[in-house]
């Protein structure tokens, strides 16, 4: 099945909106550790809570969010939650102390329209070209993520890291013009009282699967590019060379995660996509200590774990959107975007705090959860054709 031109228009709009929103966030990922840790008050623990706070917020707005714009409509939730995103981000540039950059993240965090922005992707597609749907919008984001690694330590080095914020800022702007001039009108269809109950889909295995899986996911990641960057400074890579290094991990990931995806889709293997994803993001941190011996694991390592968490990052939406029917979908996707963020809070919050004690101690705990979260059952293959 392939996605019509209604579809491609659709999904290449929300795929744009979400793709320049990422950036901001991603400018700041690879080098938000080395250089917070340099504001006024600061320690690892304290930039870890500049780190990890901004997504707490965002766990804890996912789901009025996403029940708002069950409500009044997605299109507007978006522009509400992209306008608190930019004034955050300008407050952000404005931060002079490790305060009142906690601060201020809250503020640019309380934009939370993840869930609003999954559940219009879900809106406008058809079950059976979901999960290519969000390949696609995967493949934009992953471009994104790439350019932001690349670019991010050499802004930061020229321009300051404050003055990146101001960039995030500027970005949010222009996702707000996006969805303003070309976000698809989206028809708010009838359903049975009894499919509209939220319990519906909270209650069903498979769903909790997700959220969980959402959760340890996102905790993973922000452990992972916490102390990533710091691993190489500890080497003696500098801040402004770091992208050079992020771009070498992300050689795989570019080359082969969203071909795989795609072919796993069309082939009827998304269970074996996520499995293999799966041990990736478990062999990168077992690797990972080996790295205070021999360097050139952390490479490895890198390439193991952002190869996984693309795949999965890409995959689980769409799992979600398919097994939930519109009436409830942008609350649904609030729970599981909860979860999630719930998840990043933790790992960055506690990333500082857990590596001041003892470098190898963050990825021993992901190494354990990543192990659990395995033997707990990853998210199967939903069935589209039973799907709405």
């Amino acid at each position: 099945m392939k996605l019509n031109q209604v579809e491609i228009k659709a999904v290449a709009t929300v795929g744009l909106i979400m793709a320049i929103r990422m950036l901001g966030i991603f400018l700041i990922l690879p080098v938000f550790s080395v250089y917070a840790e340099k504001y006024p008050g600061a320690d690892l623990a304290l930039a870890g809570i500049a780190f990890g706070i901004y997504a707490l917020v965002q766990s804890v707005l996912q789901i009025p969010f996403g029940w708002l714009s069950d409500k009044i409509g997605r299109k507007p939730v978006l522009i509400i939650g992209l306008s608190l995103f930019a004034i955050g981000s300008v407050i952000c540039g404005l931060a002079e102390n490790i305060n009142e950059l906690i601060l201020a993240r809250v503020i640019q965090g309380a934009g939370a329209v993840s869930s609003v922005a999954i559940a219009s992707l879900g809106d406008v597609t058809r079950p059976g070209v979901r999960a290519q749907s969000f390949t696609i919008v995967g493949i934009t984001i992953g471009a994104t993520f790439l350019l932001a690694i690349i670019i991010g330590p050499l802004l930061a080095a020229e321009i300051g890291f404050s003055s990146l914020f101001y960039i995030l800022a500027a970005l949010g702007v222009l996702a707000i013009l996006v969805t303003i001039i070309f976000f698809p009108k989206i028809e708010k269809k009838e359903f049975l009282a009894e499919e509209a109950s939220v319990l519906h889909y909270l209650k069903r295995p498979e769903i909790r699967k997700l959220f969980f899986s959402a959760a340890i996911l996102s905790l993973t990641v922000n452990m992972f590019v916490f102390i990533y960057p710091l691993s190489w400074t500890n080497l003696g890579v500098s801040e402004a060379n770091l992208w050079q290094v992020y771009l070498i991990a992300l050689i795989p990931t570019a080359l082969f995660a969203y071909p795989y995806v795609k072919y796993s889709e069309k082939r009827g293997k998304l269970k074996i996509a996520t499995t293999s994803a799966w041990a990736l993001i478990a062999i990168s941190f077992l690797v990972y200590p080996a790295s205070s011996i021999l360097p050139l694991v952390l490479y490895l390592a890198g390439m193991a774990y952002f190869m996984g968490h693309t795949v999965l990052q890409s995959v689980f939406p769409a799992f979600l959107t398919q097994r939930v029917g519109q009436e409830k979908r942008g609350i649904t996707t609030g729970v599981y975007n909860l979860s999630s963020f719930f998840g990043a809070a933790i790992g960055g919050m506690s990333a500082g705090y857990l590596y001041q004690v003892n470098p190898h101690i963050p990825l021993i705990i992901a190494l354990l959860l990543v192990i659990v979260w395995g033997l707990s059952g990853l998210p199967n293959t939903p069935d589209t054709s039973s799907t709405k």
